[in-house]
């Protein structure tokens, strides 16, 4: 499977939610799949249960792959994306994506999941996202 997390140059975490949507297709959906997508919450016990030694990269590649899923919003996907990053201590996160987003839904991600959103390239399809302390 293709990594779909990995460290730029500058030691930011860097997120390609085109690899992730890819990854997905090709992931059986589990019962605890089906709850994590019912119950947003039920995210943080999973993120109890990782094996210890991952780097942080290597645990928020396994937690979006249990916990984003292709059938609810690109918004809400990446505000359960950046809610793992927090509790991973990642303070910033650079995410790739296929298209741009609206800044509806640029507004949207940073009020729920308290951060700060840069458009990072012309195109938009590249966010730099800085934690902001809650």
């Amino acid at each position: 499977m293709e990594t779909s997390v990995g460290i730029s140059n500058n030691s930011n975490v860097v997120f390609d939610y085109t690899s992730f949507l890819s990854a997905s297709c090709n992931h059986r959906l589990t019962f605890i799949d089906a709850l994590q997508a019912l119950i947003p919450a039920f995210e943080i016990s999973w993120t109890s249960s990782m094996p210890n030694g991952l780097t942080e990269s290597e645990k928020l590649q396994m937690q979006a792959l249990k916990v984003l899923s292709t059938s609810i919003s690109d918004s809400n996907n990446l505000i359960r994306l950046l809610r793992l990053a927090r509790a991973e201590h990642i303070e910033e996160l650079v995410i790739s994506l296929p298209y741009a987003l609206d800044s509806d839904q640029l507004d949207q991600i940073e009020n729920k999941a308290g951060c700060r959103i840069t458009i990072a390239t012309d195109n938009g399809e590249e966010l730099r996202v800085h934690m902001v302390e809650s």
